[in-house]
């Protein structure tokens, strides 16, 4: 079963190829205003990413899977001694985004995105603590945005990633929530 699922993949990946009126391949970082949904008096944490993507245009249509690291979590304050803490999560994002080209240059997008759990660390002061083991290693989540391409091989973006699973593991339910916004240039 698995084997035909893969083959089906494989075989609809080489028709929209085939198809595709455009492939580029590009490079992309910005920066991130990262929170976390259900967390008492949190605020965002600034912070970054950067990775690549490939883009197959199809008229009007095009569809972007990219590959980036990212930088998330939140800052807060500690109950009892107000000291100021930040969460740092850092993960591998995986989004497939499904852009509409309202005109040549600006498009609309939204698509589901796979995380990958890199590192968590509890920071604050002189005291950093690996937190990794409370988290889910894997989230899921879904973005919108926009875009404008720009002459040079250049783009500028924004977009809005809000957390579908819980990322904790354990009894308490919380999810990212993230702004970016960014540029691109696309190689060729």
């Amino acid at each position: 079963m698995k084997k035909l699922i893969l083959s089906m993949l494989l075989a609809a990946s080489a028709v929209l190829t085939v198809q595709a009126q455009k492939i580029h391949i590009g490079a992309k970082g910005g920066l991130n205003i990262a929170n976390l949904t259900e967390i008492d008096d949190s605020k965002a944490r600034v912070s970054g990413h950067v990775g690549g993507f490939v883009n197959i245009r199809f008229h009007q249509w095009a569809l972007q899977p990219e590959l980036y690291f990212s930088g998330q979590g939140a800052k807060y304050k500690v109950p009892i001694t107000n000291a100021d803490r930040t969460l740092a999560l850092n993960y591998i994002n995986m989004p497939v985004m499904f852009q509409y080209y309202i005109i040549p240059q600006f498009y609309l997008e939204a698509g589901p995105q796979l995380s990958l759990l890199v590192s968590a660390h509890d920071k604050g002061g002189n005291l950093s603590v690996d937190t990794k083991d409370l988290y889910n290693s894997a989230d899921i989540s879904a973005g919108i945005g926009l875009g404008v391409k720009l002459p040079f091989h250049f783009g500028v973006y924004g977009r809005y990633n809000f957390g579908i699973t819980d990322i904790y593991d354990s009894a308490i339910d919380s999810r990212n929530s993230v702004g970016q916004i960014g540029v691109s240039y696309t190689f060729f």
